[in-house]
């Protein structure tokens, strides 16, 4: 009982679009619709009393229209058998006529009631007036008080007054079913409303289940044009945006998982050759330990093997952290010139001849504002790659210059072999390597990837160009930020 009363108040944590939709529209459209049944109602009742006040009016003045002057002498004419109102008794109806303080007509109905007097009209000459009076009968009713000249031969002014005694109890009853017919159309218009609301949205939300549908019998397939959201045969406007990126997603996830494959199988690749290589350096080693050809330089191989597989490792952690959104990074004033010559001094044991190779032109004592770890492994990765890769002797240029808004460093080189343009869109891939079968034993395709990373972290475009087949320029285009910091070298 306890885990369905659970499963029932989880259920009820979740916003519901239908529900929340249902319930809007019918909290809105009943509003409305109480406010036009009020108003009817309303309308209706004051309807209903205004034709009873009428009704009531229209007897006081036939009435009225029963009483003469002659002789000094008031006189009702009318005949009481041709008004059985004011005679019966199941629905008894009264009037009582004065001439100052004397009575000059009462009903028959008042016959009943001998000592019980109406009540006397306190009005100007001329007026009427309608309130709600207890009948002799004990009823709820309403009664016309009037004070009229009444007709004279020889035009006599005597004034008297008129009262007329009406139940309301018919009047009421009429009112209370003119409620109960409005509260029940009320009633069922809701119930209605609420019903076509209810499969208007849930026809409405079809293309939205039927997303969500294809989502779950959607399968991961191996197959390129596989795995994707087909086109309904009646595209939505609201679903369709949703629909294209979640294609879009699916797509990116499953480049990324096919990236996450090759590059796990191009890490297994690149440990199991040095792994390789020190077991069966090991095997030869304890086979032959008395081979002087081996033992002579198996401590040596095994530094070698070792600083290589190290060597992997940290570009791969260097990796792994530039592509976190934690990465720290410190902004500071840098000289482009004062980071060229740290570079350059850092890779002067590699390449000795660096000085004769690496040109740099438009490199003044320039400030500018950036990461000092970012900026150094963009310029020592990229001056690596250019002097690795371009022919012997060959000149490396470095530029820098302002564009714009942006700081442009440019760094062009020669090239060994040509490179095609899918190999140009695959250099920024981990582990890609241009190399025939990976056969470097320093490279291992991880530098242009980290320079990816950084770029994207830091808010900088990078760029490849071909100015010819065996000249490549990298560009990396560096906002200009303005200094928070005081003027100094860095």
């Amino acid at each position: 009982m306890k885990s369905l009363f659970g499963s029932l108040s989880k259920a009820n944590q979740f916003a519901s679009i239908e529900r929340n939709l249902i319930n809007s529209v019918t909290l809105i459209f009943g509003a409305f619709l109480f406010m036009v049944f009020l108003s009817v109602d309303l309308g209706l009742d004051d309807w209903v009393e205004d034709q009873f006040d009428q009704a009531m009016l229209n007897k006081a003045n036939y009435l009225k229209s029963q009483i003469r002057v002659a002789d000094h002498h008031v006189e009702f004419l009318a005949d009481e058998r041709f008004m059985p109102e004011y005679a019966e008794s199941d629905d008894p109806h009264f009037f009582q006529l004065w001439r100052d303080e004397t009575t000059i007509k009462r009903s028959e109905s008042l016959a009943q009631y001998p000592h019980v007097d109406l009540l006397k009209p306190d009005v100007q000459l001329g007026r009427d007036r309608i309130v709600d009076i207890v009948m002799p009968n004990g009823d709820m009713g309403r009664a016309t008080l009037s004070y009229f000249v009444p007709e004279s031969s020889d035009d006599e002014i005597l004034p008297v007054a008129l009262t007329i005694y009406e139940s309301s109890t018919g009047l009421e009853r009429l009112v209370w079913v003119v409620d109960g017919l409005l509260i029940g159309s009320f009633i069922l218009a809701m119930m209605l409303m609420r019903y076509v609301t209810k499969n208007v949205i849930r026809r409405g939300l079809e293309p939205l289940e039927k997303l969500n549908q294809d989502l779950k019998t959607l399968h991961s397939s191996e197959q390129p044009a596989a795995g994707e959201l087909e086109l309904p045969e009646q595209v939505v406007e609201e679903i369709e945006p949703i629909r294209k990126e979640l294609n879009r997603y699916i797509r990116s996830n499953r480049t990324l998982i096919n990236n996450e494959k090759r590059i796990t199988a191009d890490i297994a690749h690149e440990l199991k050759t040095p792994l390789a290589e020190m077991i069966t350096l090991s095997e030869v080693y304890i086979r032959y330990p008395q081979d002087e050809r081996i033992s002579k330089t198996y401590q040596h191989d095994m530094l070698a093997i070792a600083k290589r597989m190290k060597a992997i490792v940290e570009n791969l952690l260097l990796l792994q952290k530039t592509s976190s959104i934690a990465m720290n990074t410190e902004w500071q004033l840098l000289s482009i010139k004062n980071v060229f010559g740290q570079v350059k001094h850092d890779l002067m044991f590699k390449y000795p001849d660096i000085d004769q190779r690496l040109v740099a032109s438009s490199c003044a004592d320039e400030f500018f504002s950036a990461d000092r770890f970012s900026i150094e492994t963009i310029l020592k990765n990229l001056i690596d790659n250019a002097l690795y890769y371009s022919p012997h002797e060959s000149l490396v240029t470095l530029g820098w210059s302002e564009v714009d808004d942006d700081y442009q460093l440019s760094i062009s080189n020669a090239l060994v072999q040509s490179i095609t343009e899918e190999q140009l869109a695959k250099l920024t891939l981990p582990l890609f390597q241009i190399d025939a079968a990976r056969t470097s034993n320093e490279r291992f395709g991880l530098g242009l990837s980290i320079i990816s990373n950084i770029c994207r972290q830091q808010g900088y475009t990078l760029s490849f160009i071909q100015p010819d087949t065996m000249t490549l320029t990298v560009n990396i285009a560096i906002p200009k930020e303005v200094p928070l910091l005081q003027h100094h070298n860095v």
